[in-house]
């Protein structure tokens, strides 16, 4: 009889980046968006509901065509727990481009690279897909975000007044030419 290897759970700490296709992942993305910027940034409810609409725009979208063409989700674990989110979807208001949404990461799991790697694999995909570049849409004040993008070369490229997410604040995009 041959031995086996005996099964271990990976070492605590241990991080993994993944496609969000299990069941209760859009769920956590939102609950995590939810409570993060609530405690972080003070917004209200509207943006666990945004992220919660988007995402389910995505998975219906991909249901109907029959392939990630739509766009794709990724999270971040930290010892088995979504800490984190990224994705990727076709850009709407810029035919041939992507747009970056979700970009989330626990304050418990940032020092480890986890932003930088969900946002590489996004980019990675977009580049996959031949998209001339990538937008995001963000708000103001979102400091380790922004200095995340603007590592990656993103640049800001508008800049307005809004009302979001039960704030007053600036609504931002930001470019990646590819």
């Amino acid at each position: 009889m041959a031995a086996t290897a005996p099964v271990t759970a990976p070492a605590p700490g241990f991080a993994t980046v993944r496609e969000a296709v299990r069941p209760g992942d859009l769920g956590a993305v939102a609950a995590l968006h939810g409570v993060l910027y609530a405690r972080e940034y003070g917004t209200d409810e509207t943006m666990e509901a945004y992220v919660a609409a988007g995402m389910a725009e995505l998975v219906l979208a991909r249901a109907r065509e029959g392939s990630a063409a739509p766009g794709r989700l990724w999270v971040a674990e930290l010892d088995g727990r979504v800490v984190g989110a990224t994705g990727l979807v076709r850009a709407e208001e810029r035919p041939g481009w992507g747009q970056l949404r979700w970009v989330l990461l626990d304050p418990a799991a940032r020092g480890r690279g986890l932003g930088g790697r969900l946002l590489e694999t996004a980019l990675d995909e977009a580049r996959a897909r031949s998209y001339e570049g990538v937008l995001l849409w963000t708000i103001a004040g979102l400091a380790a975000a922004h200095h995340l993008y603007a590592k990656a070369g993103f640049e800001l490229t508008v800049s307005r007044p809004a009302r979001k997410f039960g704030l007053d604040t600036v609504e931002q995009r930001m470019d990646l030419r590819l």
